[in-house]
């Protein structure tokens, strides 16, 4: 494994760090503390990322994409989540799906909807999973008839009608195409009576439940997706009827990538820690003079490398399939998303009452970073998964 990072890495690196000091730092307080949810994210944000080519980063270069590997993605979303976790997510979900129309696709499906996804500087990318009575035993799976999601896409002649509810979409609410996975066999497990669709969000029979007011990643548009006799094309089914789930296990896109947003804005938390405990004089010195302070500095230091070096691994796993081991990308989420949240909680107690007050950005890092957490599946699923597979 090769430490060193390519010119073109490095030049991506600054690209990104250079469009989240300029574009999204100064806007993302005043985003976060806007109170209609729906409002939040900021689309200028996304144009301009859109025209350095950052939306398209992995789609193939064949297709006019990025054509950017795992760790690239994983450099990338680091300087992005140093920006702003929300922001960094709403590409990030687009960077984990958007292949799917250009690989996972026939020839025909790739005709019809890569060249709108390539030319609009708006289209993100979601994928609706998630339902109100189906979390973990998706993620786990649970796998018995009854359980799991169990949104229903019933074949009536060319097209598949969809009915159900999904909710926490990221990206929800904003993206134009969704990936949506509905029981086409509920006589089955989830894993053998699934089925993934492409379903544009002007599609009538799609549309907003609602808009979900988050704690944290505001400018992250989240939302409850609602399909009332959605009728979607058989030309729209990805992959093979009640195939979503070999579908996901052959396409595992982004999972190398796993928790790079989060550690860059752990990384925020230690330098906004950093300074403060340089400036801040108690007991007659800087405060990083106070033994305590110090400790816990070197603590989050040395949390957020060892989770990115960690991150590096799965993620140049992943582009070297012979090496590649999905519990490295169960592993590095929970890694991530843990560490992440031991230096925000190190943070806020470094700068004491400070760290509490919303005039500074600590407590706007712990609240994104506490998102996930739970987002994808929580630490101990995906321990567990990682046990299933000893």
């Amino acid at each position: 494994m090769e430490f060193t990072l390519t010119e073109e890495q490095l030049a991506l690196k600054r690209l990104a760090h250079e469009f989240a000091e300029r574009e999204i730092r100064p806007i993302a307080s005043a985003r976060d503390r806007m109170p209609d949810p729906a409002a939040c994210m900021d689309w200028d944000v996304i144009r301009k990322g859109s025209k350095l080519g950052l939306r398209t980063l992995t789609i193939p270069e064949e297709f006019g994409g990025g054509g950017a590997d795992t760790l690239t993605v994983a450099i990338v979303g680091e300087e992005l989540g140093w920006g702003d976790l929300g922001v960094a997510y709403a590409f990030d979900q687009t960077w984990k799906y958007g292949p799917a129309l250009a690989l996972a696709t026939t020839p025909e499906q790739r005709e019809k909807f890569l060249p709108a996804f390539m030319a609009d500087e708006t289209h993100l990318m979601a994928i609706a999973f998630t339902e109100p009575d189906a979390g973990t035993d998706n993620m786990f799976p649970f796998d018995a008839p009854g359980m799991g999601l169990m949104m229903r896409a019933e074949r009536r002649g060319s097209d598949y009608i969809l009915n159900g509810t999904k909710i926490f979409i990221s990206n929800g609410g904003a993206a134009k195409m969704c990936i949506v996975c509905a029981r086409t066999d509920p006589s089955v497990g989830v894993t053998r009576g699934s089925t993934a669709f492409l379903v544009p969000a002007d599609t009538p029979g799609y549309r907003v439940g609602r808009y979900l007011d988050k704690m944290g990643r505001r400018l992250l548009m989240n939302a409850e997706i609602v399909f009332e006799d959605c009728r979607v094309p058989a030309f729209n089914r990805l992959g093979e009827e009640n195939g979503a789930w070999e579908l996901q296990r052959g396409r595992s896109y982004g999972r190398g990538s796993y928790g790079a947003t989060v550690l860059g804005t752990a990384r925020a938390a230690l330098e906004d820690a950093l300074a403060h405990a340089r400036d801040r004089v108690q007991g007659g010195k800087p405060i990083i003079e106070h033994q305590n302070i110090a400790l816990q500095l070197g603590e989050m230091w040395m949390s957020l490398e060892a989770a990115r070096t960690v991150l590096y691994r799965a993620a140049w796993a992943a582009d070297h399939a012979e090496e590649y081991d999905v519990k490295l990308a169960f592993l590095t989420k929970t890694l991530c998303t843990e560490a992440a949240f031991r230096i925000a909680t190190m943070g806020m107690d470094i700068l004491g009452g400070y760290g509490y007050m919303k005039d500074m950005n600590m407590e706007k890092y712990m609240r994104d970073i506490i998102s996930t957490l739970h987002g994808a599946g929580s630490g101990n699923i995906f321990r567990m998964k990682c046990a299933a597979l000893l």
